[in-house]
């Protein structure tokens, strides 16, 4: 059975195979975009997606909670955006307006790090913790001894920003690309087209230092290889940023 599912998976993309799941749980996926699930913290649904005609893949760590409760009331969940397509299906897919938010991989990183040693969402998160960050020291130590390209995608809030918006063939598939360092610009700019009532309320921030203070020259190129295509992509230096618009399906320099 291995053998066959390994044959599979290399024969059939992630996105094909979560095609077929969906043609034999059909009934899932509707229940997925119609209906609201509770949770102690917050609700989760993509009802409001369908309502306003909106896409928001929430990356992790880049002030997602706080713009999808603001917008939509409820949150929708961390899916992929390929995975959306499959979700509400091609029209659909390709008729909304489709946004995300990203941060620069440095500032993201170190709040992912002290998020999740700090107990983070729920007890997946605690007892990750526990299991991976118990026996690391500090954050340099956690950039240069533990983290590894495997390991990033160990836990979803260490994996790749472009995972989340670029499809198999490393086409993007959002119509806006927002900033966490202009959050509120592009907020309201994304507001004025999916919810004009809409104000930004700042919620589940970790508390920590600036990132630019705890970063050792050795843990900065670290993340500099780890996370490169995500710096080269959206226009990211350590403390800078060039950034970058959505033009044709693909990312200009905003100039």
């Amino acid at each position: 059975m291995s053998v066959l599912r390994t044959v599979y998976n290399r024969a059939l993309s992630a996105e094909s195979r979560y095609w077929i799941y969906k043609l034999r749980h059909a009934k899932e996926f509707q229940h997925l975009r119609e209906r609201v699930y509770r949770h102690p913290k917050a609700d989760f649904s993509l009802k409001g997606c369908a309502e306003r005609e909106a896409i928001f893949v929430h990356i992790t760590k880049a002030a997602g909670t706080s713009i999808a409760l603001s917008l939509f009331g409820a949150l929708p969940y961390h899916y992929t955006a390929w995975q959306y397509r499959v979700i509400f299906g091609h029209k659909a897919f390709n008729r909304y307006f489709k946004f995300t938010f990203v941060r620069n991989p440095w500032d993201r990183l170190y709040s992912a790090y002290s998020y999740l040693n700090n107990g983070g969402w729920d007890e997946y998160d605690r007892r990750w913790a526990e299991k991976n960050l118990a026996d690391v020291a500090t954050f340099d130590e956690f950039v240069l001894d533990w983290l590894t390209p495997e390991r990033l995608y160990s836990h979803i809030h260490l994996w790749p920003q472009n995972w989340f918006v670029l499809d198999a063939k490393d086409r993007l598939l959002v119509d806006y690309l927002g900033y966490f360092e202009t959050i509120g610009e592009d907020f309201s700019l994304i507001a004025s087209r999916v919810n004009p009532t809409a104000s930004l309320k700042h919620t589940n921030a970790s508390p920590r230092n600036d990132y630019r203070s705890v970063y050792s020259g050795d843990a900065i190129e670290r993340v500099a290889s780890l996370y490169g295509k995500d710096i080269a992509l959206f226009g990211y230096q350590f403390d800078g940023l060039k950034r970058k618009r959505v033009e044709r399906g693909g990312l200009v320099d905003d100039v």
